[in-house]
């Protein structure tokens, strides 16, 4: 696709088919990913990639846990309050056509990475600053999911996937010495769902552009 087609179209996906997407393909996702800019050209990233028997170990891990209803405590701190003009703007769904309600989220949900055969957890070095490594580690988010987007893949980027950081280092030992930053679901878009064909809206460049001449 041309590049502002792909930056256009990419959506955040909430239904994915079941059929896996190969690891070739993934590899390649990720190899034209890692031309991302990063802070010194310091590459300072990590990604593991979680498929098969140990992904639906981790979604089972997680489904439990937050079915005990315990508190989380991520790697990376995240917020917990919103300014209300930005929070206005989050989880907005449009109304269906002619004024029908929208369906309710199919299963899959969240915890389940909404149904896709891979999930990307992004980390950072414990011995970095979170800042500017998570910093790093967005960029090459961004590159990921539009190079699957330019390859007719689907992504979501879940900061849900990570919320009980000691379930994936249980899960993932390797992972002992990285702070989890996102999760991104990656995989075949269910194109008949009605979670994939909501409209999107963006705010106006006004909104959050100041020109300095």
């Amino acid at each position: 696709m041309e590049f502002e087609q792909v930056l256009r179209s990419r959506r955040s996906t909430r239904a994915f088919r079941s059929d896996p997407v190969a690891r070739e393909v993934v590899r390649d996702i990720l190899d034209a990913a890692r031309w991302s800019p990063s802070w010194g050209n310091s590459q300072a990233w990590n990604v593991t990639v979680v498929t098969g028997e140990t992904l639906r170990t981790l979604k089972a891990a997680l489904a439990a846990r937050m079915g005990e209803g315990g508190a989380s405590s991520t790697d990376i701190p995240m917020p917990t309050e919103w300014p209300e003009d930005i929070r206005s703007r989050m989880n907005v769904r449009r109304p269906a056509p002619e004024g029908e309600p929208l369906p309710p989220t199919p299963s899959p949900n969240v915890w389940e990475a909404w149904g896709a055969p891979a999930l990307l957890l992004f980390a950072v070095d414990e011995r970095l600053a979170p800042e500017y490594a998570c910093f790093d580690s967005g960029l090459l988010v961004q590159s990921v999911c539009l190079a699957a987007a330019d390859r007719g893949l689907s992504t979501c980027i879940e900061a849900m996937m990570v919320r009980y950081p000691d379930v994936l280092h249980e899960l993932l030992p390797e992972a002992a010495h990285l702070r989890f930053v996102v999760g991104v679901a990656l995989g075949h878009p269910d194109e008949a769902s009605p979670a994939n064909v909501f409209s999107r809206e963006r705010i106006g460049l006004d909104e959050f552009v100041t020109w300095a001449d």
